[in-house]
């Protein structure tokens, strides 16, 4: 694929403001289709029976808190009946189509992550060229506590309480001060004791896959992020981020690093 051009994210918790998303030639395709159904918060049928999978991004399940909620959000942002998609190249493992769905000229999967109707979700190749896009998105849905950010296992806590919720799944907000490169794992490093402190682990396939969807972990150094996941011991308390899906930044800049390539709701104070 074709890299695209670089991106800015630029994001506060007072504001927000993204560079309108980028696609490289031959990476995307836009076709006007009618909605047939939604099928749930994250997928529809439109004509002729091809099912589309909103790109970037993972709406709760069926029997899952809010998932009812998602899809009427999805249902209500399309009723129009006629949305443009901006088609990936790929489909996903189930044969659907992957798209940005935009409904009046409105990005549809961008109002599902902003409200908390859905949680940031990064595949490569198709989620490249939305990364950063996605990443903003979600931001100003978690910082606002809205949707799935009002559910317990998504509460924001500060990285130094995250000793205190062993075994819980949370979001830990904090710093990162520091990307250590190891051999084989990598340490996003929040505090100045990496052995009692909170750290965010990258083993290969985390690593990997910032390499796959174009971003460079060390943009995030001396940014301010949320990092989603179950909180774990070892030394101190860590998380295992398999995924920038996990690590959404604050504020900073988060560029597109084409070239990079690996070897080998309330804040608790």
């Amino acid at each position: 694929m074709i890299p695209h051009a670089k991106k800015l994210l630029i994001i506060s918790l007072i504001g927000l403001t993204v560079l309108a998303p980028s696609f490289g030639e031959g990476q995307s395709r836009l076709v006007s289709e009618k909605v047939l159904r939604v099928i749930d918060g994250d997928t529809m049928e439109v004509s002729g029976g091809e099912r589309v999978r909103l790109l970037g991004i993972d709406a709760p399940e069926k029997g899952a808190p809010l998932a009812g909620l998602a899809t009427a959000r999805l249902r209500e942002l399309t009723a129009s009946g006629l949305v443009t998609l901006e088609m990936c190249e790929d489909r996903d493992i189930y044969g659907r189509l992957l798209a940005t769905v935009r409904a009046q000229r409105v990005n549809v999967n961008s109002i599902l992550l902003r409200e908390g109707m859905a949680l940031p979700m990064l595949i490569p190749p198709c989620g490249r060229p939305v990364a950063v896009d996605v990443l903003a998105a979600a931001a100003h849905g978690a910082v606002t506590g809205k949707g799935i950010y009002s559910l317990n296992e998504y509460r924001i806590i500060s990285h130094t309480k995250a000793g205190d919720h062993i075994g819980k799944h949370v979001i830990v907000k904090g710093t990162i001060l520091e990307l250590h490169r190891g051999e084989k794992v990598w340490h996003f490093n929040f505090g100045s004791d990496w052995k009692t402190d909170f750290t965010a682990v990258l083993f290969r396939e985390g690593q990997h896959k910032y390499s796959d969807l174009g971003l460079d972990p060390a943009d995030l150094v001396g940014s301010e992020v949320l990092v989603i996941g179950k909180v774990k011991r070892y030394n101190g308390p860590e998380i295992i981020v398999r995924g920038p899906d996990q690590v959404i930044p604050l504020e900073g800049i988060m560029k597109e690093d084409p070239k990079s390539k690996i070897q080998g709701n309330d804040l608790e104070n």
